[in-house]
């Protein structure tokens, strides 16, 4: 039952993100090329990210920048700024090459096709992240087994993995509900700023999104998950809210039904 339960979990963050993204654009018949371009802009954004995040790391190992004073907090500063920064702006050339396209043929980017872009964009993330975590759950069953060693000094890890309770994943689920909500909230800021054409507001989505994902790091090392799962859902909140208010102010159509 709790592999069953585990399992379940990490199958719907692997394909419900993807399933959201296919079923808006088939509910409003939107380009599949928009699938395309939110899968791109997140996939791409980080494989420029991580490997310099690694070479930063790389740089503090052997000394040659200076230690922090507090790593945890410099960690958190640099990890949430270059997720803001590297996917929002490959957001706003993903959205400004859509905004283009529909325009060479005559029709304007609808608040439908920014849906679309933001399930397809959050959706990649959460197919990565249930990517992940089928492999670490598809490894810790082959050690748990004995059909796959357990590496040294890893034993602990493998005995936390299982004393976890399974429930937690679903948790992991609801949270990447979130964070898809978000993600469309900043879609539809990012398609504000190429309407406008005012860079502003790829500058608010970046600020946003990394003072996002810093607090709810920050709250998770001083008050553990429940209290990052709350910051979460306050900005899953506030995202549906700025979606509200930034379809007042543009120029897009409503969505449009078949």
């Amino acid at each position: 039952m709790d592999l069953l339960i585990r399992t379940s979990a990490i199958l719907v963050i692997l394909f419900g993100g993807p399933a959201l993204a296919l079923w808006a654009r088939a509910r409003w018949r939107r380009p599949a090329a928009w699938l395309g371009v939110g899968a791109l802009t997140f996939t791409g954004a980080q494989a420029l990210r991580w490997p310099l995040l690694a070479g930063l790391t790389g740089l503090f190992q052997r000394g040659w920048l200076p230690r922090p004073s507090d790593p945890l907090l410099l960690n958190l500063m640099v990890l949430s700024f270059s997720a803001g920064l590297f996917e929002e702006t490959a957001r706003w050339l993903g959205m400004r090459w859509a905004h283009r396209r529909q325009m060479r043929i005559g029709e304007s980017l609808e608040d439908t096709d920014v849906l679309v872009l933001g399930l397809a964009h959050g959706g990649t993330e959460a197919f990565w992240v249930g990517l992940l975590g089928w492999i670490q759950l598809i490894a810790m069953r082959l050690m748990q087994e004995g059909a796959l060693p357990i590496p040294s000094g890893a034993e602990g890890a493998v005995t936390t993995y299982w004393a976890t309770p399974a429930w937690i994943l679903w948790l992991g689920v609801l949270e990447r509900g979130m964070a898809i909500l978000l993600h469309i909230g900043l879609a539809f800021l990012i398609a504000l700023g190429v309407r406008r054409r005012q860079p502003v507001w790829w500058g608010a989505a970046v600020f946003l999104h990394a003072l996002a994902d810093g607090t709810a790091g920050y709250v998770m090392t001083r008050w553990g998950i429940w209290g990052a799962e709350s910051v979460v859902a306050l900005w899953a909140l506030a995202s549906a809210l700025m979606i509200l208010q930034v379809r007042r102010s543009s120029s897009g159509a409503l969505p449009r039904t078949p």
